[in-house]
């Protein structure tokens, strides 16, 4: 066991770029920090799944396409964000391009799974993000070239734990950087150990606000109290990498579940009731995602019109699992 949870970066890895993962190792040659993209990557894609419009694209701007394929993704990521953008593609000079494919819902259309298969999922460790600083990221993962999952693996045999990766992601990664831009870039991040997980969608600084990630003691869909019940077979925490990251669950989340969401609340200023509004990106938390999908399946085994009871404890998201539903 002690030689294994030394290894936990490479374990983590080794699952992620194998067949069952779905991911392929990335290669930080031709990412550009700048702009926070890896274009080649994003360019193959585009090329394998939208060929024709690709070159109609390249027959207006010639020399300039990658840089004008820049220039309207960022500006509809500015102004819708990259949630959208991921969701609608963008559409320059009535060519529309899309930057991924989502699954399809059948197996009727094979153009569609062929598009959907051809998305370029990374899996690349020591993610060097920055052109300002020499700063990395243990892993982070990208779609066609768009980062979007930042991971801080940390280890108890080595005195740490997922409070040495939230203090990094609060202090060390600076939010005013393009990748950690709200609704840009990254859309969450992830401290995790040995045997448990934390998760942010925002980085605000010290203001960062980050909530559990766990199953729970007794595992999903059990009453017990906080973190994660030991793994047999593995990691107390390798639900994270072998269920939620995994390929075609990290499609899903990102066609179904993610959204961006704006709360008002009421506040006192100087005695005077001021309405103000907090956005936040909603990424579904373990609990959700796990009763949201077994209820999915449920309906797909003996259809509709059965009652069930789902528990949540008080503050969970609750009103976000039935949403989703």
């Amino acid at each position: 066991m002690e030689t294994k949870e030394k290894n936990f970066e490479d374990s983590v890895e080794d699952f992620l770029i194998s067949e069952a993962g779905g991911y392929i190792k990335g290669n930080h040659a031709t990412y550009d920090k700048t702009r926070a993209l890896d274009i080649p990557v994003m360019v193959s894609f585009i090329q394998a799944t939208q060929p024709k419009l690709w070159q109609r694209f390249v027959n207006n701007y010639g020399d300039g396409a990658e840089r004008q394929l820049y220039k309207v993704f960022q500006a509809d990521v500015s102004r819708y964000g990259l949630i959208h953008v991921l969701r609608n593609g963008i559409k320059d000079r009535g060519i529309p391009i899309h930057f991924c494919y989502f699954a399809p819902s059948s197996n009727l259309n094979p153009d569609l799974t062929e598009r959907y298969n051809a998305n370029i999922l990374t899996c690349t460790r020591q993610f060097a993000y920055s052109p300002d600083n020499h700063n990395t990221i243990d892993i982070v993962l990208s779609l066609n070239g768009i980062p979007l999952v930042a991971l801080e693996l940390k280890n108890q045999l080595t005195n740490q734990s997922i409070d040495k990766g939230m203090h990094q992601f609060m202090y060390n990664r600076d939010p005013r950087e393009l990748i950690f831009n709200f609704n840009t870039r990254i859309l969450a991040c992830f401290a995790v150990d040995l045997y448990e997980v934390s998760m942010t969608t925002q980085l605000k600084g010290d203001k960062t606000r980050f909530l559990p990630f766990n199953q729970g003691s007794n595992g999903a869909g059990n009453i017990g109290d906080g973190g994660n019940p030991q793994n047999p077979d593995g990691y107390a925490t390798a639900y994270l990498w072998e269920y939620v990251l995994q390929r075609d669950m990290l499609m899903s989340i990102l066609q179904r579940y993610v959204s961006k969401q704006t709360i008002e609340h009421i506040v006192l200023i100087d005695g005077k009731k001021t309405t103000k509004s907090d956005t936040r990106i909603i990424f579904p938390r373990y609990h959700q995602l796990d009763v949201v999908e077994k209820l999915v399946s449920e309906t797909q085994k003996n259809g509709s019109g059965h009652n069930y009871l789902l528990q949540h404890s008080a503050g969970s998201g609750k009103s976000n699992s039935i949403a989703w539903v």
